[in-house]
């Protein structure tokens, strides 16, 4: 038996190579031929088509001197509501409480549909 490979063999699944040469000239010609092509259709597309130099310019952002000191305020600030009693919607009757007082409460009512302490560890 001949071990050695017979050149007219080849992979069956293969894309044939002619077809990928012809594939590729297409594009290149594509590519070469778009811009010309429209520089025909659209001879005046040059001239028009200038982009605008003046346009309004955004306010520049303004930037923070002390941020440690802005962060610290913002801080007190929001330490002030979450330790305080107070109206979220006064008309829903929706109010807000300090933190721990909320946890007490849940500690001590437990919340609704949650098993209770009680009754997990009588499992």
């Amino acid at each position: 038996m001949d071990a050695s490979p017979h050149p007219d063999d080849f992979e069956r699944s293969d894309a044939d190579p002619r077809l990928i040469g012809i594939l590729a000239a297409g594009i290149a010609l594509f590519l070469a031929a778009s811009p010309l092509l429209l520089r025909v259709v659209y001879p005046s597309a040059a001239q028009v088509a200038g982009i605008e130099r003046d346009f309004p310019r955004p306010v520049p952002p303004v930037l923070d001197a002390a941020p440690k000191a802005t962060l610290t305020v913002q801080h007190r600030r929001d330490d002030a509501l979450l330790e305080s009693y107070g109206w979220i919607d006064r008309d829903r009757q929706v109010a807000r409480i300090p933190i721990s007082r909320a946890m007490q409460l849940l500690s001590k009512r437990g919340l609704p549909g949650w098993p209770s302490a009680a009754a997990q560890s009588s499992r």
